[in-house]
């Protein structure tokens, strides 16, 4: 982040927010260090502060500083659906199932039924990822959301820690790369060949035990940006 204005400070911050640098709970940097990187004075530094409180991407804790609001929970509608794609790009669901858990997920979530939602990410007439996620048949009885092909609005984390009230971390995030397999061609409409593509996996916890998985399959020339989740 390089010295500037209020508004710099603003736009840098949320940012910082949107793409994930600064996860949802973690701590803004002191009034100092950021006085330090804008140049600006301390009363600067609290607008600046205050601006982005009234927009409900931080919040203070008495005596102990100002977080990272869970942006998740503000996010409805077309500008969730915009934190997902890229301009140009459109999400297609494919399925929302019961089915029971591939053995990897089940390493997870427990073996015996849960609910798989897929989806895929494109580009005119490309497809540029394709993703499923496993989620523990248990928080469909508390998001019966999760049975429907559609996204949930905001996300079914989101909606599950609002209506339990226990939070929703992703604990892990691994990356890794394969030869793709024949259910990875078909989901990414890729024409026959060989073909190396990269893979996400996302694991998603509350109150202690593992209520979800997900696995991102990128088509082959897909940017990404991989980031580790904060330490819950």
């Amino acid at each position: 982040m390089s010295a500037g204005t209020v508004a710099k400070m603003v736009d840098d911050l949320r940012q910082l927010i949107h793409e994930g640098e600064l996860q949802p709970h973690a701590q803004l940097p002191s009034t100092r260090a950021l006085m330090n990187t804008y140049g600006l004075s301390d009363n600067a530094v609290y607008r600046a502060v205050a601006l982005l409180k009234s927009d409900g991407y931080v919040y203070s804790r008495q005596g102990a500083g100002v977080f990272v609001a869970d942006r998740r929970a503000l996010i409805t509608g077309a500008e969730r659906i915009g934190g997902i794609t890229r301009p140009g790009e459109q999400i297609e669901w494919r399925h929302s199932i019961r089915t029971d858990a591939p053995d990897w997920v089940a390493g997870y979530i427990g073996e015996g039924e849960c609910v798989e939602r897929a989806r895929v990410v494109r580009r005119g007439s490309i497809i540029r990822e394709a993703s499923r996620s496993w989620v523990h048949r248990d928080i469909a009885a508390v998001v019966p959301e999760l049975d429907e092909p559609a996204p949930c609005n905001p996300t079914w984390q989101a909606i599950y820690q609002e209506r339990s009230g226990d939070p929703v971390d992703n604990t892990s995030r691994a990356a890794d790369a394969r030869i793709a397999t024949a259910d990875d061609m078909a989901a990414l409409e890729l024409t026959p060949g060989t073909y190396a593509v990269l893979i996400v996996r996302n694991v998603y916890s509350s109150a202690g035990r593992v209520i979800g998985v997900g696995e991102i399959v990128c088509a082959p020339g897909r940017p990404v940006e991989l980031k580790s989740p904060s330490p819950s």
